[in-house]
Parts: structure tokens; sequence; C-alpha cells
């Protein structure tokens, strides 16, 4: 019997029939020139529909000049991007998958950049940007709907099966519904009726250019978590309007959060800190309200858990975006019910959207295939057959025997410890990090189906090479913990954060944590030992907390540390220690800063760990290092080294 009954059963959305119920969200890739998909967005898109998904909705298409939301917005208010459409079209047609087009304006939610000039309905700034918006005078209305309707039409020439009107994340359709954003006193504000005009008339206008003949959806959020966005009561009235009054759409895509604040914006993409399938309930109450198609989204990363909130009758399709972007053919193993092959999103962000926030190209960290799929959709077989050692258990290691075992080589791979994972193994005793030692387990399902030979408790040394004479040594022993150059170091009160997370009873009441970049150790063992009952005080060198880190986990750990009284301090560099005591300078002005300290933990990063490398090279011609052994990164960098060494082999 199947554990699938609804899942990948047909769904049919307006004039067009998906082949099953998951479908992946419009979200910004970076694969974009010149406004232009590139053909690594085509291919990208592809593969997703090649390990099928049913349904593929493109990232934000600007309807309009003012609707450039960064730098790499897709630009769809000329035809030149038509031909565009009919080959991303193509390229999923091929596998019974259908594609829509996300209609899009942010309204007053853009990134500042340039010239560039940020439009609202009324004068009301966003937090999160810092950017005060112009005030729509009616002809700049007009000529915005005008934009969507023409969009649309454009999707439809280029042989597209639906357009998405995205209201969602406080971008423009939502700043005019709500009365704390819309301040106008003409037909575009006041009342209910003139708050929702714009809609109306962008609806109209789309349905007037493509007919009725074409699927037009609307993506918003069921709360935007923000004082002057909506409220979910507020838009339940919303839908039930547009459903009963407006008409003119064939579903709904419902997600959460507004972009306006950094407190509401983590829920755009949230991290593993927020459970699996949260806007499920939401989603069911809408379903019940109206009469069109439901679709949600927002960390729904198994299988299992989409089949129980169709069996439930939450939603009518469920997104599984960056499932998907970890394992695109996650729909077609779950159908086959190869659950072990699946690859299971840890809801880091580290590579997706950390990535676009950073401006460079969408990838996964446990999935370097993902924006490199031209290049490695298809791991060929190796042309000749060899015998590789892998020395040490982590993620770079674990990859590296993965995919050389794809390849076809004979691949043995050795742990000094008695269990794989690394420094992964420390970060998953972190409050909220659990989720991301799941890498792991992936990675050990995948050696087991490409039968890597994994040897555990065992030391490697040169006699042991010279015994296997392997053909190539692939060397992955890590790092260890860095100490800065700072006095009074070797004081027993003076503990790293290794040995903190591996456990230790040496901590006092009151703790300082010297913190080097801003990133996870120091931020995560702060919320450890606070959560443990210690009094925490975090010092950073960085500009503030969590600097490093992707933004939305970052926030969420911000919050959590002032949930639990973590004083945090940034700017200041460790300088000394002294018994019961640490001192910092600021990083400016080189003023002291002396804090009472019982137990003071480094938080300085490692450094690569040398000493079986220099050893070998003396002994063997075919070493390769990668990951921290080569120098220390993060698992990102660690498991990319690994894979694209592996793949030249």
């Amino acid at each position: 019997m199947s554990t699938f009954k609804y899942l990948f059963t047909p769904q049919k959305i307006g004039a067009t029939t998906v082949k099953n119920r998951i479908f992946s969200t419009g979200h910004m890739t970076t694969y974009v020139e010149n406004g232009l998909p590139t053909k690594q967005l085509i291919a990208y898109h592809r593969e997703r529909a090649k390990g099928g998904a049913g349904l593929v909705i493109v990232e934000a298409n600007a309807v309009h000049p003012s609707a450039a939301f960064t730098s790499n917005t897709l630009s769809a208010y000329t035809d030149e991007i038509i031909p565009h459409y009919r080959s991303m079209g193509e390229a999923v047609h091929e596998f019974g998958c259908k594609m829509f087009v996300q209609l899009f304006h942010p309204g007053r939610e853009v990134f500042p950049s340039g010239t560039s000039v940020a439009v609202a309905p009324s004068m009301v700034p966003t937090d999160r940007f810092g950017v005060m918006p112009k005030a729509l005078e009616k002809d700049e209305i007009k000529d915005i709907v005008k934009g969507y309707a023409e969009t649309a039409l454009r999707v439809k020439k280029g042989g597209l099966d639906g357009a998405e009107i995205v209201a969602s994340h406080g971008y423009l359709a939502s700043q005019f519904w709500s009365p704390r954003l819309n301040l106008r006193d003409d037909e575009y504000g006041g009342s209910f009726e003139n708050r929702l005009r714009f809609l109306t008339e962008v609806i109209d206008a789309i349905r007037k250019k493509v007919g009725p003949d074409f699927t037009v959806g609307l993506r918003l959020s069921v709360d935007d978590f923000e004082r002057e966005g909506s409220t979910f009561d507020e838009v339940v009235d919303i839908l039930k309007y547009i459903d009963n009054d407006i008409g003119g759409l064939d579903y709904f895509n419902l997600i959460g959060g507004s972009s306006a604040t950094l407190a509401s914006s983590v829920f755009i993409v949230p991290p593993a800190t927020i459970p699996p399938a949260h806007f499920a309930p939401h989603a069911a109450k809408i379903r019940e309200a109206v009469s069109i198609p439901v679709m949600v989204g927002s960390r729904i990363n198994d299988p299992v858990i989409g089949e129980k909130i169709l069996a439930s009758g939450q939603a009518d399709m469920v997104a599984m975006t960056r499932a998907m972007i970890c394992d695109p053919h996650m729909p077609n193993k779950a159908l086959r019910e190869e659950f072990d092959r699946i690859r299971v999103c840890i809801g880091c962000n580290q590579a997706c959207i950390g990535h676009m926030h950073d401006n460079i190209p969408i990838s996964c960290l446990q999935n370097p295939v993902t924006g490199r799929e031209i290049q490695y959709s298809v791991i060929a077989k190796a042309d000749q057959r060899k015998k590789i050692v892998v020395v040490g258990g982590g993620p770079a290691g674990m990859k590296a025997a993965v995919i050389a075992a794809e390849r076809g080589h004979h691949v043995s791979l050795y742990e000094k410890s008695g269990e794989l994972g690394g420094q992964v193994k420390l970060a998953r005793k972190i409050p909220t990090r659990e989720e991301f030692g799941e890498l792991v387990p992936n990675l050990k399902r995948e050696l087991d189906y490409y039968r890597v030979n994994v040897v555990l408790n065992k030391e490697v040394t040169s006699e042991l090479l010279q015994e296997e004479q392997p053909d190539e040594i692939i060397l992955a022993v890590g790092g260890k913990p860095f100490y800065p150059n700072a006095e009074g170091l070797e004081s027993s009160h003076v503990l790293n954060t290794w040995e903190v997370l591996e456990g230790t009873d040496q901590i006092s009441r009151k703790v300082v944590i010297a913190d080097w970049k801003g990133d996870m150790p120091g931020i995560g063992v702060a919320l450890y030992l606070a959560e443990k009952g210690h009094e925490v005080e975090l010092v950073t060198n960085s500009v503030h907390a969590g600097f490093s880190l992707q933004q939305y986990v970052r926030d969420m750990l911000l919050g959590r540390l002032a949930m639990k009284g973590v004083m945090v301090t940034p700017q200041h560099k460790l300088l000394k220690a002294e018994p019961g005591k640490a001192i910092f300078e600021n990083i400016y002005t080189a003023q002291k800063l002396e804090r009472e300290a019982d137990t003071l933990v480094l938080a300085y990063g490692h450094i690569q760990e040398a000493d079986l490398y220099n050893d070998l090279k003396e002994k063997f011609t075919n070493v390769k290092r990668i990951g921290d052994c080569m120098v220390p990164r993060t698992v990102e960098e660690a498991i990319l080294e690994g894979f694209e060494y592996a793949a030249s082999l």
C-alpha cells in the first residue's frame, strides 16, 4: 500500500492541471544577467522538473521599471523576456511539469541601490531597509497596473502556464490593503473597498489581457507579523472579499511574514528554529473560507509532512522549495518510496537565501550541484577505476568519499574516532542547531548507497598507507581550536568552545565569551550556556553579534539571547586574561574594557591540523588536502571542496 494517497494525485488550478501536489515557490536565484534569465536559471528549473516537481513558479519578475527589488531582479516589462519564457517552458514541459511566473512589484521594500526610487501608497518608511518611499501619484498607479497586465500577457505569449500576483511579505499590493501603511485620502485609500481597489484593477487588467483560459493566482502572507502590516483576521476578510466580490483568481498561495522588519522577515525563508509546516493551520482556516484552491509553504521539508497537510485538508498543494534546492529529485524518490535516498533540507539558510542576500548565485550547503547543474547534473563515471583512501570523516571527507564512489572508484574512508561528522557533532549541541546535525545522517546514507568502506576508530599512519598503496589520498582531518595573540590564555579559567560543547564541569557561574568573527560558535555557545543557567556576556570583535551569519538565522538567535538575558558587547577584541577577569579593547579607539569572568570562553575559530600532512608529504606524492586541514572555513566550503575534487578524479 502506498504511503501517499494525496501527494501524487493531479490538482486542477484554473485552466491548468498539475500532475502532483508538490511545487517550488518563486525564489530569487541571482541567475540573472542584464535583467534576463541565464542558461543556468533554465538548467536549475529543468533539474527540478526532471526530479518530479509538479509545478515550478519562477522568481520575482519586475512588472515595471520601478519594481527592481535588487540589481538582479528579472525585468519583465519589455518583450525581450518572451523568448526566455519559451526556453524555460520547453525545459520543464519536457517532464510534464507546469510553470508559472511571479508578477512582482515590491513597493517600498527595496534594497537601496544607486538612484533607485522606492514607491508606495504613502510615505511610510520601512524599518529593515531604511527606505523612505515616494507616495505614488494616480498616473503612476495606472502605469503600474498596466505593467502587471502586459507582463502577464508576455508570460502567456511565452508559452507558460500561469502568472502569480505577489502580495506577500509586505510588497506593493499588501501595502495598499493595510490601513496602517495606506494613508491615502483618494479612491485608493480609506475604506476597505478603496484599499482593495489597486488589486481589483490589477486583476481586472490582467484578465482583459490574458482571458479566462489562463491561470492567475495570488501569493500573500497569512500574517505580516509586524505592527503596520496585516493581521491574520484582516487577511481572512481580504481573501473572502477577493473570492466573493472581485473574482478573477484561480488560487491563493500562502506564506507568512513581512520584509518590513528584521523580526518579521525571518518568516520569508524561516530557519530551522521555526517548526516545519507552521503556516498549515492558517491555510486550513483560509481554505474553509474560500472557494478556490489553497497552496501553502514554509519549512515543508519532508514528503510525509506534505502528505499529512493534504490528507488533513489544510491545503491543496504544498511548497517544498528548499527541499528541492537540497534534493531536486526528492519528488521522484518519494514516489518510488526510496526514503533513504532523500537528502533532507536542514534549514540552515547558508547557501540559498544566504547567497541571495550577498547578491551571489544561490546553491546548497549539502548539495553543490545546485547552481552548477550545467556542469554537474550528471556525474560521469571515471575512465579508470582507482583505489582511493579518504582520511577524516567530517563533511569534507564524507562528501569526497561519496562522489568518488559515485564515479566508480573503490573508496575507503578512515575516521579515528568512533563517529562520523567532524565538528558537526559539536555544532548540533547548540540550541536551535539540532537539525543542522542531520547533514551527517544524510551523508551516511549516501556512503551506504555507494558502498564506501567506512573504517571507524582507526588512526591513519604513513605505515598504513604504505600497506594500502592507494592511487589517491584525500586528507580531510579538519582543524583544531585557534588561540589568539592575547596574554594569559594558559590560565585554568580559559576554555575554548570545543571544550564547552564536548562537556566539562570547569564552567563557573559568570561566563564571558570572547568572539572573533560573529559566527555560530560564539553566539551558539552563549545560548548553550545561558540555557544551562549561567550568567553570560558575549563580547564580540565584530560590529554586532552574529555578523557572519545569514540574516534570518542571526536574528532568530539574537532574539533568543535577549530572552535569556545574555548581555552582548560588540566591537571589542580580547587583549588579556587574568584570574577571574578578561580585558578587552575597543577595535576603533583601543579603550580598555574589563569584565569579571569566572570562566572565559574563546570563540576564535580554528586552525588547520597539519601534523599528518607534514608527515605524509615527504613520503607520498598523491596527497590532496581538502576542507579545514587546507584552511579553515565553513561547512559549505568543506563540502564543495570535497565534491569538486572527487568529481575531478
